[in-house]
């Protein structure tokens, strides 16, 4: 349970579908300016792209179509890892790793988690109950109906990146992300973008700060932006599993890598940055938290048997370089 709380300490208890073009005309209004211009991504229907191609796309308007696709996925597969010190990052040396299937459509959930030692055990879920294997004895043991971390009421803390999720609908969708762009404005900042290739294959990498910002009270607010605005959409995060990594108050650094065909997100990192205080100065008290996360597409829910020898999880993307 030690190790667990060292990945559960950063993340807030509760506080993948169609053509993307769809965005672009299905909002409810709001403030354009903030929405970007949707018309610059017609460029990446072209196939083949090039620097000049990508230069003229508006990073604002990329962000929010491909995290309305993100959102309104029906199921999410991803593996992940996650980092505690910095030097940890820099070295390339995880603490724990898990790779998770959740379909918001039948509330299944699947799990493999536990520490990147190859030499630890690790625990699956499946259907409710876990799973422990024993690398050294070759053993399975459970199953175990009473362990909290393969309840359904635990999955919001595996099943996405932390910012994001999956299972709403368009209507849904577009009432995140107006509350976003409006009531919330300011809190997300795409910024830099560019073409980059990885395993010979194009991909749009874009970084997007998520800044605390300062409300009607004179405090700054970060990851709690993203929950208050969810629940805009009417959706409640104990039943549509949902909440944010880091602490009250946090924001995020993060760098996506998105498919320029279908919007999706293949790849990201995910830092959490400080709360700022009132003075709007970053917080000395925060820890280090970082995760890298593989998105799988098309999603399917992992079978998670408890039989054989199962792999340990491992993402296959290098690490982001830039």
């Amino acid at each position: 349970m030690i190790a667990l709380a060292a990945v559960l300490a950063f993340v807030v208890v509760l506080g993948l579908g169609g053509g993307w073009l769809v965005w672009q005309n299905s909002g409810d209004g709001g403030d354009a300016a903030a929405a970007g211009d949707p018309d610059t991504l017609n460029v990446l229907k072209k196939g083949r792209l090039t620097a000049a191609d990508v230069s003229t796309v508006d990073p604002t308007a990329l962000f929010y179509a491909g995290f309305k696709q993100m959102v309104t996925q029906p199921l999410l597969h991803l593996t992940q890892e996650s980092y505690t010190e910095e030097a940890e990052y820099r070295q390339g040396e995880p603490g724990y790793v898990w790779e998770s299937g959740f379909d918001y459509r039948t509330k299944k959930f699947r799990m493999a988690w536990g520490s990147a030692d190859a030499e630890d055990p690790i625990t699956v879920c499946r259907d409710g109950a876990s799973y422990g294997f024993s690398y050294s004895l070759k053993r399975w043991d459970g199953p175990d109906t009473g362990d909290s971390l393969c309840r359904l009421k635990s999955a919001y803390r595996y099943i996405s990146d932390g910012i994001s999720t999956g299972g709403m609908t368009q209507a849904q969708a577009d009432r995140w992300i107006k509350e976003l762009q409006n009531d919330y404005k300011g809190f997300v900042k795409p910024g830099e973008l560019r073409l980059t290739e990885v395993k010979g294959r194009q991909y749009l990498r874009l970084v997007v700060g998520y800044t605390p910002v300062k409300r009607a009270d004179d405090m700054y607010y970060g990851g709690q932006s993203l929950m208050w605005s969810f629940k805009k959409t009417g959706l409640d995060p104990q039943s549509h599993p949902y909440s944010y990594t880091g602490g009250m108050g946090t924001g995020f650094h993060a760098v996506y890598y998105l498919d320029p065909g279908s919007l999706l997100t293949a790849y990201s990192e995910v830092e959490v940055t400080p709360a700022l205080g009132k003075d709007g100065r970053p917080r000395e008290d925060g820890d280090f938290y970082k995760v890298r996360v593989e998105y799988h597409h098309p999603a399917r829910l992992p079978a998670m048997k408890p039989e054989g020898s199962p792999a340990r999880p491992e993402l296959t993307w290098p690490r982001d370089k830039a």
